[in-house]
């Protein structure tokens, strides 16, 4: 097959899209398949793969960078039509995404979306438009592109529940939660990192990974550390990541005299950020604006016990008590559960254990053969 990728971001940015759109790329790609994918440019970074094309675009930096893309290009047009796609999936319902439904319409081959985020929950970032306002119009739209594409694929069942009352066609929607290199979380880096940031043998070492932004409820992660702390010193917390919140989270834990139990490590490239899971000793997750929240499933592979708040993004994998935790939206809860992992090894071990094995499901070969699948029988149906 001939597969196109249309999406709003690509590397160098790496968002947890991207990471799900590459895992699926290079995996087709193992299956012979040949896929193109059509992104923003980015000012001065250089493509390794013949692949990939890119359109003319400018970094929007409020709060987040995040490039906009100019759909506009003859080169990019004549190639389209040049390589003779089979299917075309798009990765967002704004900007290249209708760029790719329009060609697909064009080109007369199916269009599958993935829905990879509740998009509402980032209207904040567009300064100047009320919230209440833009989030009602954002949902309408997501709503209304997915009715007009073949198929819309949702990374998690709460997902799907979410966008069906709000109007997309129940035939339409597939769930698929993207995969993960499952081998390559069994490694460990364990005592060099942890020497390299001066965590002690006896240190008990939280970690959260993402977006340090105002999205991923990260000062009731931060308080709750913070509660855990002045009744237990030895706990120290790790934020991997770069974010606008990032500097007021050091701030905070400065002036709460904890600079040395709060550690920021800032951006880290996805292929070593792996080593960082093997380091520590909990993972904890207050985000609730998660579609699947890829970090969960690389957890519970890295053998990791994870305390995260309920979610779509934690729901369809975590099964509480079991291979993980799971806490209401609240600090007193989320505490509680933090330090009933901390004070109980053997539970946490068990824990672990668990959900080491239930991730292996989630093996991104047979997530991708899964969306071979999908991409045939929607051909087929279009021939």
């Amino acid at each position: 097959m001939k597969i196109g990728f249309f999406t709003n971001t690509y590397f160098p940015i790496c968002y947890g899209s991207v990471v799900s759109i590459e895992s699926f790329r290079k995996n087709l790609e193992k299956l012979g398949h040949d896929v193109y994918v059509f992104a923003p440019g980015h000012n001065g970074y250089k493509d390794e793969c013949d692949k990939i094309f890119r359109y003319p675009a400018f970094l929007f930096r409020y709060k987040i960078d995040y490039p906009i893309s100019i759909p506009m290009s003859s080169f990019i047009n004549k190639k389209i039509e040049e390589l003779d796609l089979d299917i075309i999936h798009v990765h967002q319902p704004f900007s290249l995404g209708k760029e790719g439904l329009k060609f697909a319409r064009k080109l007369n081959i199916p269009v599958v979306f993935t829905y990879h985020a509740k998009y509402e929950d980032y209207v904040h970032y567009v300064p100047l438009f009320p919230e209440n306002l833009l989030s009602e119009l954002v949902k309408k739209e997501a709503v209304n592109f997915a009715n007009k594409c073949d198929l819309t694929i949702t990374p998690s069942h709460g997902i799907k529940k979410i966008i069906q009352t709000r109007g997309v066609r129940k035939g339409l929607i597939k769930v698929l939660p993207t995969g993960i290199d499952w081998q390559s979380f069994q490694k460990n880096g364990r005592a060099n990192l942890r020497k390299k940031y001066g965590i002690k043998s006896d240190e008990i070492l939280c970690i959260n990974i993402g977006r340090i932004n105002e999205e991923k409820n990260l000062n009731l992660l931060f308080n709750s550390v913070k509660e855990i702390i002045s009744q237990n010193p030895k706990v120290k917390m790790m934020f991997v990541g770069e974010g606008f919140l990032r500097e007021e989270l050091i701030k905070k834990s400065k002036k709460a005299g904890l600079k040395n139990n709060f550690i920021f490590p800032g951006f880290i490239k996805y292929e070593e950020v792996k080593k960082y899971w093997q380091a520590a000793d909990i993972y904890l997750q207050t985000s609730i604006s998660e579609t699947q929240g890829m970090t969960i499933l690389e957890t519970m592979a890295a053998g990791l016990p994870v305390v995260a708040v309920k979610g779509t993004g934690t729901e369809d994998f975590i099964k509480s008590g079991e291979n993980g935790i799971l806490t209401k939206n609240n600090q007193r809860d989320f505490v509680e559960k933090v330090k009933f992992v901390i004070k109980n090894p053997k539970e946490a071990k068990k824990i672990s254990l668990q959900a080491k094995k239930d991730s292996k499901e989630y093996e991104e070969s047979k997530q991708t053969k899964k969306l071979e699948k999908i991409y045939e029988k929607l051909i087929k149906e279009k021939n």
